[in-house]
C-alpha cells in the first residue's frame, strides 16, 4: 500500500539533506516542470490547429476579440 506524506513531511526529509543533495533535487524538480509545461503548450497547440482545421476556431482582430469579450 502507498504511503501518503503531507507537504510539510516532506519539505523536513528534504531539510534534512545535504545542501547539494537539495540543490540537485530542485534542479531536477525544476526540469520536470519545465518538461510538463512543454507537454500542455504542445497539446494545447495541437487542439487549436485542429479546431482551426475543423473551422471551429475565430478569426479577427483584437478589436473584435475585445467586443466579443466585452458582450459577452
Amino acid at each position: 500500500m502507498e504511503q501518503i506524506i503531507s507537504l510539510d513531511q516532506m519539505l523536513d526529509n528534504i531539510s534534512r539533506l545535504p545542501v547539494d543533495e537539495q540543490l540537485m533535487l530542485a534542479e531536477i524538480i525544476k526540469k520536470r516542470i519545465v518538461e510538463q509545461r512543454r507537454k500542455e503548450i504542445a497539446y494545447n497547440v495541437r487542439e487549436s490547429l485542429e479546431e482551426y482545421k475543423s473551422g471551429k476556431a475565430k478569426t479577427g482582430s483584437i478589436d473584435d476579440l475585445i467586443k466579443e469579450l466585452e458582450d459577452d
